[in-house]
């Protein structure tokens, strides 16, 4: 159920939905702790479960309240979620991440709901037609507003020590994207990146040569295409899309020379296929040209193509079934 529908009547409904919510917060944060786990991302993980403790907390303070207060659990209230359909899903992408994901990315995921259940409480108090309700509604939008301050304070010191550390990795923007020209850069960019990572693990992964040879031919497709855009004169990849993929190259060129990369090499690749899944979308969403659009779809549908490769390839390995 997402919270933002939900139509709060009584003291009850609120209260409810706070402790749903606390308690979504837990099995959210409790599976993203054991996925940093999985991938050997300790510092993640380390953050995530520190969150979990956090969140138990509030789940026994709302309880404590509730019984002061005498206010009974609504039955009827369902699992909570906190997703807003007018925000950015990258806050949850990178944070789930566990190839990606670091401290900084995990308390900007946590301060991220924070902000969505603020806004709620606050909508709530402003126009709920009961008192009562609005009063306890002030209430639970003051606690969110000093877990966000404090989420806050540390998110500034996980960016700045990763920051100094050179971890904060420039990610292509959806917002770069002007025309279709910019999308083919970046979807060269993204193939590329992707038979890279594939080539330097192929011999031990025989089951992607297929997909590392349909991904060399999609970026000679793409190539071919902006080369012929360009001796037709039409708009070539501006600035903007240029400097953020020269970012990109400059960050993973000095991360390659300097870190060593943990975990399995499939998951890896799923991980940065389902990244290029997630910029292809906001693409999508954020775009006014059609065309773009269009060529963003595609791009998306072909990357939900190479996820589901990698999924059997990860199930195989696994015992499981496809």
């Amino acid at each position: 159920m997402n919270v933002l529908t939900i139509k709060v009547k009584t003291i009850s409904d609120l209260m409810s939905i706070a402790l749903k919510a606390e308690r979504e917060a837990i099995r959210r944060y409790s599976l993203l702790a054991t996925t940093m786990r999985e991938g050997d991302n300790k510092p993640a993980a380390d953050l995530f479960e520190r969150m979990v403790i956090e969140e138990q907390k509030h789940e026994q303070w709302l309880l404590a309240w509730m019984t002061k207060e005498d206010v009974d659990e609504n039955p009827d209230i369902d699992s909570i979620s906190w997703h807003d359909p007018n925000i950015s899903t990258t806050y949850n992408d990178e944070a789930h991440d566990p190839y990606q994901s670091s401290p900084y990315k995990a308390l900007a995921f946590a301060v991220h709901n924070e902000e969505i259940a603020f806004r709620f409480y606050t909508h709530v108090a402003a126009n709920s037609e009961n008192e009562a309700v609005s009063q306890y509604a002030e209430v639970l939008a003051r606690e969110e507003l000093g877990h966000m301050a404090l989420l806050k304070a540390e998110r500034r010191c996980a960016y700045h020590a990763e920051r100094d550390a050179n971890k904060i990795e420039p990610r292509l923007n959806p917002g770069a994207v002007h025309n279709e020209a910019d999308l083919l850069a970046a979807a060269i960019h993204v193939d590329q990146l992707l038979v890279n990572k594939m080539n330097k693990v192929i011999g031990k992964l025989p089951e992607i040569i297929s997909l590392a040879r349909e991904t060399q031919l999609a970026i000679d497709s793409n190539k071919s295409i902006l080369h012929d855009s360009a001796m037709n004169r039409k708009e070539p990849p501006g600035e903007d899309i240029t400097r953020n993929i020269a970012q990109i190259k400059s960050h993973n060129d000095h991360m390659e020379e300097n870190t060593s990369h943990q975990g399995s090499e499939i998951q890896q690749l799923y991980a940065y296929c389902d990244r290029s899944f997630a910029f292809y979308s906001a693409v999508v969403e954020t775009t006014s040209d059609e065309v773009v659009m269009f060529a963003a779809q595609q791009l998306a549908s072909l990357e939900l193509d190479r996820l589901e490769v990698l999924k059997k390839v990860i199930n195989k390995k696994r015992g499981g079934t496809d």
